[in-house]
């Protein structure tokens, strides 16, 4: 599905474009080179790439810029490994998966209480190929792409923003959805003090296009949700979540 000139979904269980527990995948082509953003749970992980053969060659993909470590961003990023494509996590992120793999499985756990994930599904652990630093640029062609870190929903979750000529885009992961909803879990690595420690990064970005890991995404007034979730993490109630 092509969302904007050079950004498409490929991968998305809630819409049945690829396997039910996938989050949103998305596509960017940036004309010599091209990225995904998340891997989906590692479910049919092929039904992804036919999906990116849709509209441009596989070939051209050289990574996958994970927004975190959940399964159903991360699950598949062993497969895509082994399709020769770089998988990019932050470092705190990796960390996790690295050195807390009691709490990822309790996170997973609970996950699988919600129905979430099959009651036998198996997270792959998985080595990344780069570690990806707050602020850093991340070339894809001629689109220049910036992480930033928000915590809250992960202990690394990194949004990644793109500023162009033709609007601003933020692929908002699971730290921020549409009407301004957030996405603080009951699990380990999720907490209220990180989300009001970072979500005042997103402020003032001018966000056009809203593209969350879940659930509906905007082209026009992005920015309007995030500064609703921005102004729920300043007052002294919970705020809403997704």
């Amino acid at each position: 599905m092509q969302l904007t000139n050079n950004i498409y979904l490929v991968g998305s269980g809630e819409i049945g474009l690829s396997n039910p527990y996938d989050c949103h995948v998305y596509l960017v082509d940036g004309g010599d080179d091209a990225v995904l953003i998340d891997a989906g749970v590692g479910i049919e992980s092929d039904t992804i790439k036919k999906n990116v053969e849709r509209f441009i060659s596989w070939d051209k993909v050289s990574r996958v810029l994970c927004t975190h470590s959940h399964a159903d961003h991360s699950g598949g990023a062993k497969f895509f490994q082994k399709a020769g494509k770089e998988v990019w996590v932050s470092e705190q992120e990796n960390f996790w998966m690295q050195e807390k793999q009691e709490e990822v499985e309790l996170a997973l756990r609970l996950a699988k209480n919600a129905n979430a994930y099959p009651e036998d599904y198996e997270f792959k652990y998985f080595k990344p190929d780069s570690l990806i630093k707050e602020n850093e640029e991340i070339k894809c062609g001629s689109i220049k792409i910036k992480p930033i870190l928000v915590r809250g929903h992960s202990p690394g979750m990194f949004c990644y923003y793109i500023q162009n000529a033709e609007s601003n885009v933020l692929f908002s992961g699971d730290a921020v959805f549409v009407n301004g909803d957030i996405g603080l879990l009951n699990a380990p690595g999720s907490g209220l003090k990180e989300y009001r420690e970072d979500i005042g990064k997103l402020q003032g970005l001018n966000v056009d296009a809203l593209f969350a890991g879940h659930r509906l995404f905007v082209l026009k007034n992005g920015q309007q949700h995030i500064q609703t979730a921005i102004d729920q993490l300043n007052k002294v109630f919970t705020p809403t979540t997704f």
